[in-house]
């Protein structure tokens, strides 16, 4: 999982500010770091309580508490390069092909050369 910084509605429709969120690089699932639970909780019970419609989690605990958690998740580098696609995941993806091929499975390796070419793909729009 990867730490990021996002806005996030409350279920009271409070927009919260400076959230910490983890994202799992694979398949985009997102959720907030649980150091931090309790904090967006009372925020968001206590802005819905007092009828504000915008809040900030970094003002209201401090940004100190919000740098540890972001610090003990690493940094998505795609997010910092601007890439859609690391160049270690195309390495993983062609030893997965070479392992399909091997095996025979003609289905999995057609399956992942396509992914490939959807890399690719990503890859030119980026370069454009």
């Amino acid at each position: 999982m990867n730490a990021i910084m996002r806005s996030v509605y409350s279920e009271g429709g409070v927009l919260i500010h400076d959230v910490p969120m983890l994202v799992c690089p694979t398949c985009h699932k997102s959720h907030l770091a649980p150091e931090l639970e309790l904090d967006f909780i009372m925020l968001a019970h206590h802005a819905e309580t007092d009828g504000v419609k915008i809040a900030s989690l970094q003002e209201a605990i401090g940004s100190d508490k919000i740098d540890r958690v972001l610090s003990a998740y690493p940094e998505d580098e795609r997010h910092r390069t601007g890439r859609r696609v690391l160049p270690e995941q195309i390495d993983s993806l062609l030893d997965m092909i070479n392992m399909a091929k091997s095996l025979g499975d003609e289905t999995w390796h057609t399956e992942l050369l396509a992914q490939l070419k959807q890399f690719t793909n990503w890859s030119n729009v980026r370069s454009r």
